[in-house]
């Protein structure tokens, strides 16, 4: 079964079984961020799907909350090891192996050195980063204390982020229903400019 249809069962499945998104949400979480599976198995489409189901009250934000911090937590701490087991040279090798590209994981490491521990809160909302950016960090072999803390601090951001997204997608759509005439212009123009952005400026170096 290809990826992308991987993703479009498990959306619908959610949203059939909204009893079980605590199991459904923890799992994407933690195989998204544990063992470079981020690179194959990208969350973000079942993430905000249940947080739209959070808006309309059909998912607790409380279980919401907790299983995806929890779920990307673990994901992470996996991911640590996983870099203080290999060491850098081997990490790096592997990574290249995988698809990732030696820009790619310059940037990470880059992106690390600059930031410090708070790579660990910001990093996740890197799309090119956060599947990397645990292991690389844990070939630094870095203090697992602090790494702990401030995995921690990201993955609730992570998962709040998420919460305020689908809020955010329930009050546009309402909006959309009630004011057709300004708010439908409106959204084409922001999705003309999505587009254009997508084709001429998605690749564009900013430094």
């Amino acid at each position: 079964m290809e990826i992308t249809r991987l993703i479009e069962t498990t959306a619908e499945y959610l949203k059939l079984h909204p009893h079980l998104s605590c199991i459904i949400l923890f799992t994407w979480s933690f195989l998204e961020t544990a063992l470079l599976l981020g690179l194959l198995l990208p969350a973000e489409k079942v993430l905000i799907i249940s947080s739209v189901l959070v808006s309309e009250g059909i998912i607790s934000p409380i279980s919401f909350l907790t299983c995806i911090t929890t779920g990307t937590f673990l994901g992470y701490t996996v991911s640590y090891f996983m870099g203080t087991f290999l060491g850098k040279a081997l990490l790096y090798k592997t990574l290249k192996k995988l698809g990732v590209s030696e820009e790619g994981i310059r940037k990470t490491q880059e992106f690390i050195e600059k930031r410090g521990e708070i790579s660990l809160i910001f990093g996740r909302f890197l799309p090119v980063v956060r599947a990397t950016l645990p292991v690389v960090i844990g070939s630094f072999k870095p203090n697992f204390a602090k790494f702990s803390l401030y995995n921690l601090i990201g993955a609730f951001l992570w998962a709040l982020s998420y919460l305020f997204l689908g809020n955010l997608i329930k009050e546009v759509f309402s909006l959309i229903i009630t004011h057709k005439f300004v708010a439908i212009p409106l959204s084409l123009a922001c999705m003309a400019i999505y587009l254009f952005w997508r084709k001429y400026g998605k690749n564009r170096k900013l430094f």
